[in-house]
């Protein structure tokens, strides 16, 4: 039996899939260059000159109140109320998100990171919570490092299916479990 849950648990933590999701900020709806202020514009200029595939989005008050996370669902169906902007890019490797007021200000910022390993401790953590999702496997893991003025995270999100069941399990460096969706 602990031969199966160890090959199982092996075989959960090497599936990788190398499909690129397009993320974008929970709420939001994409828009054309032309439609964002020049100020976000220039902004992102300034603070990241070497910004390769940017994609804008309009970001709703509502959105901010609710919390700025990233996901590939929930994008916004009008452009109702914008103030905020957010801004999708890459730049020597990493996916960047940055949420902007109107005005060009950097809010917050969300780094990613495509992982190929854990740290031990994220991965001593899975094969002990294995038992509890049974069939399912590891399709995608992340870094995240979030940055805002009054606090900064960071977090692996680990990215698990089961057929069309979709499980997210966000850890800290130390392998603590920090929620399930």
């Amino acid at each position: 039996m602990k031969k199966f849950l160890l090959a199982q648990l092996i075989i959960l933590l090497s599936l990788y899939s190398s499909a690129q999701q397009d993320l974008v900020i929970k709420g939001t709806k994409k828009v054309d260059k032309k439609y964002t202020p020049q100020q976000v514009i220039d902004s992102i200029n300034k603070r990241f000159p070497d910004a390769k595939a940017v994609t804008y989005y309009e970001t709703t008050p509502s959105t901010i109140e609710r919390g700025w996370t990233v996901t590939t669902e929930d994008n916004l169906n009008a452009s109702t109320d914008v103030d905020y902007y957010t801004v999708s890019f890459k730049q020597e490797g990493l996916q960047y998100y940055g949420l902007y007021d109107r005005n060009g200000q950097l809010l917050e910022c969300k780094v990613q990171q495509k992982l190929d390993e854990l740290p031990e401790p994220v991965v001593a953590s899975l094969k002990a919570i294995a038992k509890d999702y049974p069939g399912y496997k590891v399709v995608e893991k992340n870094y995240f490092k979030q940055q805002n003025y009054s606090k900064n995270k960071e977090y692996y999100e680990i990215t698990a299916k089961n057929g069309d069941k979709v499980k997210k399990l966000y850890y800290k460096e130390d392998g603590t479990l920090i929620k399930t969706k």
